[in-house]
């Protein structure tokens, strides 16, 4: 089994978009948005991504929050649009990042859910239905964990949390009898990879320690997030167990520095283990993404 592993795709879309929908968190993202991520993060640069997948016809595709911008309609539909061109419910998962619960009125309405959630869950969810995270599905000997680590920010913090109820119901799936005979795999938005001070203090996820018990004690086989753009794979070691953690970095990024360049992962399962995970960049030059 393949699984190909997305991040932090960015993607602005203001088709139809007043400028009243600016009158909020979105007047301060939209300048930096403006000057810097319109023309970093490109809807073309994903259409190729798009275009590299149906080629490499993954088992399961997995991303891993910061589909948006803004969390705006047009940007969920536009990506909602793309995505179901790889498949529905048996290829692709999703988790939402912070970008995509930019404001207080997208997350409480759980806009991004309402758009990506033929995706993520069996049937439809109802707004009443108040533990929807973790949520788990079995892909052949896989079970893939859902889990959301995407909260309401003020400029300039984008920091992450998990929360005691969550971290409950996760120990609990983790602990079942499907992840017992599974390879497992966790996904969530922010990084599980510590870095300076002053981006932990801004955008760090509050209950990593928590989450990283709950992972080592299970026995999850492999973590997949996002957020920091830089990208990292790494492993962590405990009582024979070995957990591997991949942090995909953006998907849509143009950028001339090797180590921010837009890429996604492979990730190569088979009999119950991790046989390698393959990175594939963006070349700008031929406009494909190429093996690194």
């Amino acid at each position: 089994m393949r699984l190909a592993h997305m991040s932090d795709l960015h993607i602005l879309d203001l088709n139809g978009v007043r400028l009243k929908r600016f009158a909020n968190r979105r007047a301060i993202g939209a300048v930096n948005v403006f000057l810097n991520r319109a023309a970093e993060y490109r809807g073309d640069i994903l259409e190729c991504l798009v275009e590299d997948l149906l080629k490499e016809e993954p088992d399961h595709i997995v991303v891993s929050g910061d589909v948006s911008n803004m969390a705006l309609e047009s940007e969920f539909e536009r990506i909602f649009h793309l995505l179901k061109l790889l498949g529905g419910y048996d290829r692709i998962s999703l988790v939402p990042g912070n970008h995509d619960y930019y404001t207080d009125r997208a997350a409480e309405t759980r806009r991004f859910e309402k758009y990506f959630f033929p995706f993520m869950f069996k049937s439809d969810f109802s707004d009443l239905d108040v533990d929807i995270y973790p949520y788990t599905k079995r892909i052949g000997d896989v079970l893939l964990v859902g889990v959301n680590s995407a909260t309401r920010t003020v400029p300039p913090f984008s920091y992450g949390s998990v929360g005691d109820r969550q971290l409950s119901l996760l120990e609990h799936a983790l602990s079942s009898r499907a992840a017992e005979s599974c390879l497992t795999v966790l996904v969530l938005h922010h990084a599980m990879h510590r870095r300076d001070v002053f981006t932990e203090t801004t955008s760090g996820l509050i209950h990593r320690e928590r989450l990283l018990s709950v992972i080592e004690k299970q026995r999850v086989d492999l973590v997949l997030y996002g957020h920091d753009h830089v990208g990292r794979v790494w492993k962590r070691e405990s009582e024979g167990h070995t957990t591997h953690f991949v942090c995909c970095g953006s998907s849509t990024r143009l950028n001339d520095d090797p180590d921010l360049v837009a890429k996604y992962r492979i990730i190569t399962v088979d009999q119950g283990r991790i046989r390698r995970i393959d990175t594939k960049v963006y070349d700008p030059t031929t406009r494909k993404f190429v093996m690194l």
